[in-house]
């Protein structure tokens, strides 16, 4: 049970953002053979229609750059990073898609109307405000913070 704890301590960060981008992928081309696979945004007049393929593959960019950063930094540049920083964004962002796929899955098997012309998305809608703000002003900005200190930051020498 130790060397599974052992082989779990030695994942990178930027391989978990990988391994996220790659599973918002293949979500996104099972969902394309749904019904349903477009998402609506509504603004006054105006309707946004976003089939669900892109919006993964916009997101799966998304999460593989934030890896591909990570990745920059720590092997190419050969810096180090704050750990408590890196935890907290990786937190954000994968916990925001861990907990919004959650509440998908738990409006789908308890939310069930049987009038099929109303839909009640409330709890998706506003689960994906809320986790897009949280992303937005306290992830991001939590993960550029800690790249540029990674960059800048004065490296110790070693003793010889």
């Amino acid at each position: 049970m130790s060397k599974i704890f052992m082989n779990l301590r030695n994942i990178k960060i930027y391989n978990l953002f990988w391994l996220v981008a790659l599973i918002i992928l293949v979500i996104g081309l099972i969902q394309t053979n749904n019904e349903d696979t477009t998402f609506d945004i509504n603004i006054h007049d105006t309707y946004f229609v976003i089939a669900h393929f892109y919006i993964a593959l916009f997101l799966s960019l998304t999460y593989y750059l934030i890896g591909l950063g990570y990745w920059v930094v720590q092997k190419a540049m050969k810096r180090k990073l704050i750990n408590v920083l890196t935890i907290i964004h990786s937190v954000i962002l994968n916990g925001s898609f861990l907990v919004y796929w959650l509440v998908i899955g738990y409006s789908k098997a308890f939310f069930e109307t049987p009038f099929p012309l109303f839909d009640n998305h409330q709890l998706i809608n506003q689960t994906l405000v809320i986790l897009s703000i949280l992303i937005l002003f306290v992830g991001q900005p939590i993960y550029i913070i800690n790249l540029i200190i990674g960059i800048f930051k004065k490296q110790k020498k070693a003793i010889s």
